[in-house]
């Protein structure tokens, strides 16, 4: 029997059984779709998870450096975080080899910040004026303060779009004048929007205003809230942790077993965790939609063998005329291969239209995936073949005397 003798037998066959073919290509069906959908979604997330984290840490080339013990909790701020860590020790780890600069950071969280009848809480940062290089940081209008700013204590802010909108409305903030615990700051520029973090919270509730300043005529204070280290060579952020370490144990003279007042942390090890468990769940969705899919092929084998006993006459006809065991093995493996790749076809149609509405509600990036497509290809055979074998081989033993009788 030809390809196409055998294709248009099974094409027959699924016009008489249209319920049945039904069935047996809604449960391919669901389970290509599923996998497509569910494999996109899984890269989408983690493509949005990589950027809300990315514009939380900036770079992932960086050691960042925070005083006080592991144990703290909560973002690091003047009112929080013990004054362990100093400018000093920020500029001795500048010098340390493969560090290829260092930004210096001071917080506030509970500072009022007045423009007119307008007041708002943003995040006070005092940086240095390297942030914009280390960070997702970038300028809308205006500019961000220069190092003249930083060394000359400059009472200069660059503020977030929350800030913007909340006290100045419609405003140009440029060149206008704020008050930032009752300390007059001349706006020099609007951030660019960063929306959420990985947390669900605004980045653009912000002012920037230089570190010296914020250290000498706002907090008071001679010590950070944390230092940003930025690596030569990315992958060597273990080595440098380590010297990180060993510097701050000696110009804090700690000798172990005595607890470090200072705490290290890596964005790429934290991204890594956070990636490691986005593919676990990843791999138990898409075992999820693998059990569809063979729940799929179940219900092809139990619907096929309905047919071989229903169909018994046919294949004794078939036989009486010539047919040989092997036209009817392949007859029935060509009607599963048919119907399971139909049902792989419409799955990929559905999976697509499933993935674009999917993105859509959870507002993710489009992502697709065109390796579910491949698998979904091979897999529609591999179940057609699989799960029509037995049925297929079970049609091929019948017996055409019986069954003509029958």
């Amino acid at each position: 029997m030809t390809l196409m003798n055998g294709l248009a037998l099974a094409a027959r066959s699924m016009r008489r059984h249209r319920l049945r073919t039904f069935l047996m290509t809604l449960g391919v069906t669901v389970g290509i779709a599923s996998l497509t959908i569910l494999s996109s979604l899984g890269a989408a997330t983690r493509q949005e998870t990589m950027a809300r984290f990315k514009r939380m840490v900036g770079t992932f080339d960086t050691v960042i450096v925070r005083p006080g013990s592991g144990a703290m909790r909560g973002m690091p701020s003047v009112e929080n975080t013990p004054a362990t860590l100093t400018f000093a020790d920020a500029a001795a780890v500048a010098t340390i080899p493969g560090i290829t600069r260092v930004a210096l950071v001071q917080t506030a969280f509970n500072v009022d910040v007045i423009y007119r009848d307008r007041s708002d809480t943003p995040g006070v940062f005092g940086v240095s004026a390297n942030w914009t290089a280390l960070r997702d940081d970038e300028v809308a209008t205006g500019v961000f303060f220069s190092e003249e700013d930083v060394r000359a204590r400059a009472r200069v802010a660059v503020i977030g779009t929350d800030v913007e909108r909340t006290l100045f409305g419609g405003a140009d903030p440029l060149e206008q004048t704020l008050r930032i615990g009752n300390v007059p700051f001349l706006v020099k520029g609007v951030l660019t929007s960063r929306g959420a973090g990985p947390t669900g919270a605004s980045l653009d509730n912000v002012i920037m205003i230089p570190v010296t300043t914020a250290s000498t005529r706002l907090f008071n204070r001679d010590a950070l809230t944390m230092a940003i280290a930025q690596l030569e060579d990315p992958l060597a952020g273990d080595a440098a942790m380590q010297r990180i370490t060993v510097l701050l144990r000696q110009r804090h003279h700690i000798v172990p077993p005595a607890l470090d007042d200072f705490t290290l942390t890596s964005p790429r090890a934290a991204m890594d965790r956070i990636l490691a468990v986005g593919a676990t769940l990843r791999r138990l969705m898409i075992g999820v939609a693998a059990m569809a899919m063979l729940i799929g092929g179940v219900v092809i084998m139990s619907l096929m063998l309905v047919g071989v006993s229903e169909r018994q006459r046919e294949i004794g006809l078939r036989r009486s005329v010539g047919a040989s065991r092997v036209d009817i093995l392949v007859q029935f493996l060509i009607e599963a291969l048919a119907i399971s790749c139909l049902g792989g076809g419409i799955g990929i149609l559905v999976g697509l239209g499933g993935t674009e509405i999917v993105t859509r509600l959870q507002h993710l990036p489009p992502v697709l995936v065109w390796d579910p497509f491949a698998l979904a290809v091979a897999l529609s055979v591999a179940l057609g073949l699989m799960f029509g074998s037995f049925p297929a081989w079970k049609a091929a033993r019948v017996d055409p005397i019986g069954a003509l009788r029958s």
